[in-house]
């Protein structure tokens, strides 16, 4: 079973470095890659949400701080030296290389784990972005494996491991707003249902 999930693995890796190449993904995908790119982005939303929540604001991006504080030692120090994969360019040929060959292990990928966790996190605030951002993580997340430095099941265990790491991170936010008795996101709260006016129901 092992095996054959390998196999697979490493075909849909070699399918995405190899065959799905083109110019533009040449130069978008390393952008892409680096999450100093989104930088400002995220200065930008981190700044509106305290402006727009105050109190709350504070205490979410505290809250998003803490969650990377945890995802990204746990992905890269505890869980890739557990598992202790090899990366696609250091193990497989004619691997199309457009980064440095990273001498880390491969699984899971740092990057899918941070990307989606903040995913997570944004799309509970920002609602009607919640597909861009994963839209953005996804894309984040496929780039590692373009560039060549990991193999597919690496981002998508990334990605999962994120998503059960900020979970429920996002819920002790709302246990710390409860206990300070600050109101959460007016984007996050339920929306209460409209009600009849009399003479038109």
């Amino acid at each position: 079973m092992a095996s054959w999930v390998e196999f697979l693995d490493t075909t849909l890796f070699r399918s995405i470095n190899q065959a799905g190449q083109n110019s533009f993904f040449d130069w978008f995908m390393p952008f892409m890659t680096d999450l100093k790119n989104f930088t400002y982005i995220l200065v930008l939303l981190g700044g509106y949400i305290v402006w727009k929540e105050r109190k709350g604001g504070l205490v979410f991006l505290v809250f998003v701080g803490l969650t990377l504080a945890i995802t990204d030692p746990f992905s890269s120090r505890l869980l890739k030296e557990w598992v202790g994969r090899i990366r696609p360019c250091q193990v497989l040929e004619e691997v199309r290389l457009l980064t440095d060959c990273n001498t880390s292990y491969s699984f899971p990928s740092s990057h899918a784990v941070n990307i989606f966790a903040a995913a997570y996190f944004l799309s509970q605030v920002f609602r009607r972005l919640a597909p861009l951002f994963f839209a953005i993580a996804a894309v984040v997340a496929y780039s590692r494996v373009y560039i060549g430095i990991h193999y597919p099941l690496d981002v998508i265990g990334g990605a999962a491991i994120g998503l059960l790491i900020a979970w429920p991170m996002y819920r002790l936010k709302d246990m710390a707003l409860a206990r300070l008795n600050i109101s959460p996101a007016e984007s996050t709260k339920p929306k209460a249902p409209i009600k009849a006016v009399k003479g038109e129901e």
